[in-house]
């Protein structure tokens, strides 16, 4: 999964005119999770997970075949995702929206609880930095350079270069209960 996530972002950096290494140096240490995630069923077919974007560079995911719920945000719209099997689901991280100056967005997603019953089950694999690594931006060919948006900012949202500084700001704003309990000067 490793060697999978170096190759995508080797390969994004070519395309978006920059030389193959360019993010190399930022994965020296590369910070890795996998997890398997159930969503168990529910009667009001409500939230698996909520809206969110990932904080890092690249989230591969794979999802049981024929299990939906995953929606992605476009244009204001949910679209559904659906399940393929033998495929994996590429998530963009802030930080590549960072590094892109907005030219590629980082993927707004969230699941919808399966029926009554059933359940879902999806592994994330989050390719990232290490925490301490400055994501280098990239400078953009002028065709390119035109379609960037700029990174939004948001006063609960505020983007870094840190991976590190961006996963506490995503881990804190997930779950502000712990956070206020354990960590009340950081909120």
């Amino acid at each position: 999964m490793t060697a999978i996530g170096r190759r995508l972002v080797q390969e994004w950096a070519v395309s978006l005119g920059a030389s193959r290494n360019h993010f190399d140096a930022t994965f020296d240490l590369p910070s890795i999770l996998m997890k398997l995630v159930r969503y168990p069923g529910q009667a009001d077919a409500g939230q698996g997970v909520g809206a969110h974007k990932d904080p890092g560079i690249l989230t591969l995911l794979l999802v049981e075949p024929s299990k939906a719920g995953l929606q992605v945000q476009s244009e204001g719209e949910w679209i559904d995702v659906p399940p393929a099997e033998g495929v994996f689901v590429v998530n963009i991280g802030e930080l590549l929206e960072v590094a892109t100056d907005r030219y590629l967005r980082a993927t707004k997603h969230r699941v919808v609880s399966p029926e009554p019953g059933t359940e879902r089950l999806s592994i994330p694999f989050f390719f990232n930095p290490s925490l301490d690594a400055e994501v280098p931006r990239i400078h953009l060919p002028a065709e390119l350079a035109a379609d960037a948006r700029g990174v939004e900012q948001e006063a609960t949202n505020v983007l870094g270069v840190r991976y590190g500084e961006n996963l506490l700001k995503a881990r804190l704003r997930a779950h502000p209960d712990v956070a206020q309990l354990h960590h009340p000067d950081l909120v």
